[in-house]
């Protein structure tokens, strides 16, 4: 009987701990902290507002309600609700604010809201604060004090749970990226077609110098640079490396090699020898890949040139000018100046995708855009991101809107013997809008003028995969006092985060940046672009007009009617050029 009671008795026990524990895990606040560690109970006067801490030497948590916010005077109360474990870094706080009187109070102003981490990021981490009280923890929009390791947040909630979290900037691994990287660095799907066939660009390749050819972007592997170049290069007599940069030979020893990135020879004969092209395509890496300048001792001095080692960071070779280097081919030249104006027009940095001949897409209109970053593209497709800069796809269940994307460019851009959105095309497009029968009959027409497919799939799922593959880049030197105030313009007076809301800096829809509606096929407008890595990417908008950060924000308050940002004090200016350089 003895031992009947003993085990009457601990079932009892065992099932109390259930249902206790059933209850703690309840997303209610008031369950949360059931075992609740009140650390500071206070009374803040509305009128004066207060910063409070839970200790004066060495805080955890620090609030900082502005004078006038607090619709009434308030009762304040920071609860530990939780010790940081593994997967946090630091303890959780509830955050409690309720009215002296006993009605409800509310906050007209945001409050900043301070936890210490227990560890700094290491990037591609991003220290953030998250909300705790709901079923899945919300990322809100946080900025790191490295100094203090304290994450920052602003608040307008009266009551809620905080907690340090790290969000690591997703991204894919594996076989299929390094496939991905290959098709990226070298496919054309045959647009040596286009490109030799109907352009010329293999003459011009065949007597341009390298001198010429690097001052109009293009980027050198030196993985790959023969080796009897290198010597020339390295060594000590500068007048042979004079004469190197300026003869046309080397150029095409050099497209020979595959250490031009993005360009890929055709050649008559398989004899290494024979390197005069017959023909010549273009990859993404054209316009997608730097390389890290190597400095060569010239006689003209210490000179750094685009020769060395590849970078696949995702930041586009804004110095490539596409535009100008088309203007020298025998089409451009043939057709006359007017062609040739309009190619030189464009500029480094920026293609016009419905101009050039064939073009199903040609609008008669002169409106090149700016090569975008490629980096982050798992966050952004669960935030429902799109894609292009008209936001024209957008990952469906398939998710395969960045090979869907690869395989609109790689037809309708980059000319390769492709099918996009044509019964015979290889995947079915991932649109994020209906197009209208306009477009789709003009594509229908090109389609019957140039059949064929040549674009296959797996190609375009490997790509997919190295795209999902790259992150933006870890943030370069800013002022961390001057970004902080930034960050607090971001989300505040200027109210840039109505359109970059999400945690990635981003936002749904379109930002029309004309009074009047467009003409043409697409209406819409821009999408939000992310702000990540933002620093890495000028000239910025999607047209290239901003040479620099302080110039985005120029224009965006010249538009004012457009934008909602107000008129800025310079020094409120140049807080947010710090902060967009921290992201």
């Amino acid at each position: 009987m003895k031992s009947f009671y003993h085990a009457k008795t601990l079932l009892v026990i065992i099932l109390g701990s259930l249902l206790l524990s059933s209850c703690s895990n309840d997303n209610n606040n008031e369950d949360v902290v059931l075992n609740e560690d009140v650390v500071l109970k206070e009374t803040i006067i509305a009128s004066l507002g207060a910063e409070i801490s839970d200790d004066s030497t060495s805080p955890a948590i620090t609030l900082n309600i502005p004078a006038g916010a607090l619709s009434e005077d308030a009762e304040l109360e920071i609860i530990r609700v939780s010790k940081a474990v593994n997967g946090v870094h630091s303890d959780a706080f509830r955050v409690k604010l309720s009215a002296v009187s006993g009605g409800s109070v509310t906050l007209s102003q945001t409050m900043k809201v301070a936890l210490r981490s227990n560890t700094a990021p290491t990037h591609p981490e991003l220290a953030e604060l998250v909300k705790q009280a709901n079923t899945t923890p919300q990322r809100i929009a946080s900025f790191y004090r490295a100094a203090t390791q304290n994450v920052v947040a602003r608040s307008k909630t009266v009551d809620e749970v905080y907690q340090v979290k790290f969000h690591t900037l997703q991204h894919t691994s594996g076989a299929a990226v390094d496939s991905g990287k290959e098709v990226f660095m070298s496919e054309t799907f045959s647009n040596e077609n286009f490109f030799g066939g109907v352009m010329g660009l293999h003459e011009v390749l065949n007597g341009v110098s390298p001198a010429d050819a690097v001052a109009l972007g293009v980027q050198v592997d030196l993985t790959k640079v023969p080796q009897g170049i290198v010597d020339v290069m390295i060594g000590s007599d500068l007048d042979a490396k004079d004469a190197a940069l300026q003869n046309p030979d080397i150029t095409k020893m050099l497209i020979k090699a595959g250490a031009v990135i993005g360009v890929k020879g055709v050649y008559a004969t398989s004899d290494p020898a024979d390197d005069t092209m017959i023909s010549a395509g273009l990859t993404c890496a054209l316009c997608h890949v730097n390389v890290t300048p190597t400095e060569f001792e010239m006689n003209a001095g210490t000179v750094a040139l685009p020769i060395g080692v590849p970078n696949i960071d995702g930041i586009p070779n804004n110095n490539m000018d596409s535009g100008a280097i088309l203007a020298f081919t025998p089409f451009a030249v043939g057709a006359g100046q007017a062609t040739v104006d309009f190619l030189n027009s464009w500029g480094p940095g920026r293609f016009d995708v419905r101009s050039l001949p064939d073009n199903a897409l040609d609008d008669g209109v002169a409106n090149p855009t700016a090569y975008p970053p490629i980096w982050n593209f798992v966050d952004l497709e669960e935030q429902g991101y799109t894609i292009g800069w008209d936001g024209l796809l957008k990952s469906s269940d398939a998710g395969n809107g960045l090979a869907s994307i690869s395989e609109a460019v790689y037809d309708l851009v980059m000319h390769a013997n492709g099918a996009f959105a044509m019964p015979n095309g290889t995947l079915p497009p991932e649109l994020s809008i209906t197009p209208p029968q306009s477009l789709v009959d003009l594509l229908v027409a090109a389609e019957a003028n140039d059949p064929g497919n040549d674009i296959t799939m797996q190609k375009l799922l490997d790509i997919q995969h190295f795209m999902q593959s790259i992150t933006s880049p870890a943030p370069g030197a800013f002022d961390a006092a001057s970004a902080e105030s930034g960050f607090d313009l971001f989300y505040g007076k200027a109210n840039c985060s109505a359109c970059h809301s999400s945690a990635d800096l981003t936002g749904p829809g379109f930002f029309k940046v004309t009074a009047t509606e467009p003409a043409g096929g697409l209406a819409g407008g821009i999408h939000v672009p992310s702000l990540r890595g933002i620093s890495s990417t000028a000239p910025y908008f999607h047209d290239g007009s901003a040479a620099e950060l302080i110039d985005v924000i120029n224009q965006l308050i010249a538009k004012t009617s457009v934008t909602g940002i107000p008129a800025l004090t310079e020094t409120e200016k140049a807080d947010l050029v710090e902060y967009l350089k921290s992201l």
